[in-house]
């Protein structure tokens, strides 16, 4: 059988390689996407990516949407498939795409994303809530700033009132951004910490905590961790990837909906309101997560459902 390209490589090694891989991706993706949107949006694609007419300019907008999928396949989807060949030669074995999980674990696992909403939406209202030292306005500021206009995006890209652009939102941020996502975070990197650091749950902060900082938001990071954590656990418990991408999509794709009634006037309330509504319910969720996560731990070692 043919050696690996990494055979023989450290962790350390192969961890910057995939960073090697990320960047070498991501300038090709972008570069050939410029290419090929020219002939749809014109040459002067710099000129609608800047300024503050990107607020205003559906063109601008279109464009951000187009390059927000180029994006996911230059930093997430090639690199994931690239290093998973180098690293095994087998993708879709190394990314535990061959395993087609059954329905009561989807279901499972859905119903745990459910009851986590409480207290994710605290974590989310405690996250905005911190404050920094006063010897570091300055970042606090550069932060909240940055949070803002990750916002004002997030906003302008779910402002849609239309099917077509439900339908292209929900390949956007629900198909595209599970799959790519998933294939890096859980698929290479949570495999990788795990071999690095032989202890799995270590694996799962790590992966969780890039995970949520690769989105540059910090006053989103706790919510995002925890995302992070329970996708990466439902990873470890499944040995299927499609478990975390189809609980990713499902994520995204409320909101997405959520958003899309909000703006046609079917309902009276946005996704920021859907969370926590008392104490109990509260505490209610956290317990109902350890419940959760214990039995993912006890079907682990055989001893429980054989889902």
């Amino acid at each position: 059988m043919k050696q690996s390209f990494f055979y023989g490589y450290s962790n350390l090694a192969k961890f910057l390689s995939l960073i090697m891989i990320i960047f070498v991706c991501l300038l090709f993706t972008l570069l050939l996407g410029i290419v090929f949107a020219i002939p749809f949006f014109g040459t002067n694609i710099l000129d609608l990516l800047s300024g503050l007419s990107i607020y205003e300019n559906s063109e601008s907008i279109n464009l951000l949407k187009y390059f927000q999928v180029i994006n996911q396949i230059g930093i997430f989807i090639l690199p994931a498939i690239f290093y998973s060949y180098l690293n095994e030669r087998n993708v879709i074995s190394t990314l535990k795409l061959n395993i087609r999980p059954k329905i009561l674990t989807l279901i499972f696992a859905s119903i745990l994303i459910f009851i986590s909403i409480p207290f994710v939406d605290w974590m989310i209202s405690v996250n905005q809530a911190m404050k920094f030292p006063e010897f570091l306005n300055n970042l606090e500021n550069w932060f909240r700033e940055s949070e803002n206009q990750a916002i004002a995006l997030t906003e302008l890209f779910l402002e849609v009132n239309t099917i077509w652009g439900l339908l292209f939102n929900i390949f956007m941020i629900g198909i595209m951004a599970a799959i790519s996502e998933e294939f890096l975070f859980r698929g290479v990197l949570l495999k990788l910490f795990a071999d690095w650091t032989k202890n799995i749950h270590l694996a799962v902060i790590f992966s969780a905590t890039l995970f949520s900082a690769f989105h540059l938001q910090f006053y989103g990071f706790f919510p995002r961790f925890m995302l992070g954590v329970l996708l990466a656990y439902l990873y470890v418990w499944t040995k299927s990837l499609w478990v975390p991408i189809f609980i990713h999509f499902l994520n995204n794709a409320i909101a997405i909906i959520i958003s899309f009634l909000f703006n046609k006037g079917v309902i009276s309330f946005g996704i920021e309101s859907v969370g926590i509504y008392n104490t109990y319910v509260f505490w209610g969720s956290i317990l109902l997560i350890i419940t959760f996560i214990t039995l993912i731990f006890l079907n682990e070692k055989g001893k429980l459902l054989k889902i």
